[in-house]
Formats: structure tokens, C-alpha cells, sequence
């Protein structure tokens, strides 16, 4: 992967103009995944080891998931909702500090994001509107590094234009 990048959902639909990496994404953590559609199977008296009838009824989910690295405060709020308190004099070990703290939020936190994965083969995945579900993988040994797992889920977008979502593969720039 070359990079995820995320920007603020359009509201009438599309990918945003702009859109950033947040942070850089640990080797070996990135895929997309489409769940297998949900079924359902008619099977009739005269034949009963065998489906006559299969018809989809919902489709599976679509996701990016990634675990990012080396982030900021400003990073954790993108994901995770909370706020920054700056400024903040901490005493630790006997040593006073000013220190900048996230703080995470009370509530629930929905966080929707548009998202952009370019691949080392030049193939795009858009998701114009993806709802966005963060957790921490934090393992404390020394030989670890703290990772925020991010679960992209493809969402409906408010345009008839996008489908959830979109692959295509780059050529050579026209401009």
C-alpha cells in the first residue's frame, strides 16, 4: 500500500478535494475484505438435499482495516472523538511537566470519514462516506509498538452517482 488517506464526507456525495494521511500504517495490517452475501435457500419436498431457489437478501459488509502508527493527539481525535486539553502540568516521579493530553470522549462517538487506499499497483479504493470504528492495540512490551486498528466500513452515500464503493486503476496523469 502507498497510503490511506481520509477526508470529511461530501454531503452531496463524491470524494472530498482534500484528504490527508493521518499517520503511517504498519506493515502487513491493510486489506479491504467484502463479506459473503447473506442467502437464503428454498428447498422443496421432492428433491430436499438441494436448493431450488437462492436469492440474496442483504449484502455482505465492505471494509478497509488498517492499524496505524506514530500518531498525535490531533490524530486521536479524528478517530476516536474527544478533545485536547493543552497546556496541562502533570507531576510524574517527582518532576512537573506541561504537557498536551487527549481526552476521550464520555459518550459514543459516530465518526464518519470519505477514504482513499492507493495501492503499489497505482489500483484506487474510494469510499466516498465510511463509518469509522477505532480501537487501541496497545501491547506494553519493549520490543511492541502502540497501533491504532482502524475498521473503515463502507456506508451508503448521499449521491446516486457513488456506489459504496469504488476501484479503478491510475494511467498516466493527463495534467
Amino acid at each position: 500500500m502507498k497510503a490511506a488517506l481520509f477526508g470529511d464526507v461530501n454531503k452531496e456525495g463524491g470524494m472530498p478535494a482534500e484528504m490527508k494521511q493521518l499517520a503511517r500504517t504498519m506493515k502487513g495490517t491493510a486489506s479491504f475484505t467484502t463479506e459473503a452475501d447473506t442467502v437464503t435457500n428454498f428447498y422443496c419436498e421432492e428433491e430436499p438435499t438441494v436448493p431450488v431457489e437462492t436469492v440474496a437478501s442483504e449484502t455482505g459488509l465492505k471494509q478497509v482495516k488498517l492499524n496505524l502508527m506514530e500518531w498525535d493527539n490531533d490524530v486521536l481525535v479524528e478517530v476516536f472523538g474527544g478533545s485536547i486539553a493543552k497546556a496541562q502540568e502533570v507531576t510524574i516521579e517527582g518532576k512537573k511537566y506541561t504537557v498536551d493530553k487527549f481526552k476521550a470522549p464520555r459518550d459514543v462517538v459516530q465518526i464518519e470519514k470519505a477514504l482513499r487506499v492507493l495501492t503499489r499497483y497505482n489500483v484506487v479504493i474510494d469510499i466516498p462516506r465510511a463509518k469509522i470504528l477505532a480501537r487501541f492495540i496497545w501491547n506494553l512490551a519493549a520490543d511492541q509498538i502502540a497501533q491504532i486498528e482502524i475498521t473503515a466500513t463502507a456506508m451508503s452515500s448521499a449521491s446516486e452517482e457513488d456506489g459504496a464503493y469504488e476501484i479503478y486503476k491510475l494511467g498516466e496523469p493527463t495534467a
